[in-house]
């Protein structure tokens, strides 16, 4: 006919699927079982939050006006956030903990 099928092994490498890679998985959000605040020390690793998703998981905690999100080194998101009138530093981890100090 018109074409030619090849195998997998003949196709060039950039048209063959890449393996898959190990990203951490994002922690579930439970409406009847929301964030943990302050409930105890942050876990650091790696995360796959990214910063809009970090600043979603604390307006779901309840916090507001979130400034100055950033990722840390260990992993952990850190910034500012307002939380029944008040404002405060605010961390973030890996699974979805959060501290306030």
């Amino acid at each position: 006919m018109f074409g030619t099928v090849l195998p997998a092994a003949a196709q060039s490498p950039a048209t063959q699927a890449a393996p898959a890679q190990s990203t951490p998985a994002l922690p579930l959000f439970d409406p009847a079982n929301p964030p943990r605040i302050d409930a105890g020390p942050l876990a650091p690793g790696a995360t796959a939050f990214t910063e809009a998703q970090a600043r979603r998981w604390l307006m779901r905690a309840g916090m507001s006006n979130i400034t100055d999100l950033m990722l840390g080194e260990d992993g952990i998101w850190r910034g500012q956030a307002e939380r029944q009138g008040n404002l405060f530093p605010v961390s973030l981890d890996r699974n979805g903990d959060i501290a306030t100090h």
